[in-house]
């Protein structure tokens, strides 16, 4: 078994569509302890729901957490919202290997316009362009 003793956090803007939302460059943390990772979405509507997915190597998007306008908390995660709605924190309460992706945060309303942020998870500091 692989020790891993920290993960590195690659963040990059990512854009579909009419971008709604941004998240800052890089952040790291040691395994086995909490990821912040903070999304700001500005303009988002009253009616925008905010969306986290994830997506691992070779595999499709995976759900993590949604939230309208209160905390949310799943065995994943949990969605921090700021009470104007113009920013969230998903986190990660022990980040590990198996966390490698690239998250994504949405928001998403019912017109079919939506705004998303990306999120790349590095181990140990390596760097891989997408």
């Amino acid at each position: 078994m692989k020790l891993v003793t920290s993960i590195t956090v690659l963040l990059y803007l990512g854009i579909r569509g009419d971008a709604k939302t941004t998240q800052p460059n890089s952040m790291e943390s040691n395994e086995e302890e909490p990821v912040h990772l903070p999304c700001n979405h500005s303009t988002i509507s009253g009616a925008d729901y905010i969306y986290w997915y994830r997506q691992r190597p070779s595999q499709g998007p995976e759900y993590v957490i949604h939230g309208l306008t209160s905390n949310v908390n799943n065995r994943m995660a949990s969605l921090t919202i700021a009470e104007d709605r113009k920013s969230s924190t998903l986190i990660l309460h022990h980040a590990t290997l198996r966390d490698a992706a690239v998250y994504y945060c949405i928001l998403r309303d019912h017109s079919g316009t939506d705004g998303a942020a990306a999120v790349q998870y590095l181990p140990g500091g390596e760097k891989e362009g997408i």
